[in-house]
């Protein structure tokens, strides 16, 4: 129980500062904007999303060499016959 709560809470301090972080960028592109007489957008790039794109290509890389490994068993080995 000591181990979690002493793991817990350093976690929640960064996740509290990271988020506090953001939103004070937020607030000075606000303020930035809005002196520059623009509208003040809330684009913010997702940080995760490079990780899901690099996932999704490793999955279709994987489903290309499983279609190309089944293709060459299929011309090395002949056509299956279905049952």
């Amino acid at each position: 129980m000591t181990i979690i709560l002493a793991l817990c809470i350093p976690l929640t301090a960064v996740v509290v500062g990271f988020l506090t972080l953001k939103a004070v960028q937020l607030g000075l592109k606000w303020q930035i904007q809005t002196s520059k007489q623009e509208a003040p957008t809330l684009e913010i790039p997702n940080p995760i999303q490079p990780i899901i794109d690099a996932k999704q290509e490793k999955q279709a890389a994987a489903q290309q060499g499983k279609e190309l490994q089944n293709i060459l068993d299929e011309w090395v080995n002949g056509a299956e016959e279905s049952r």
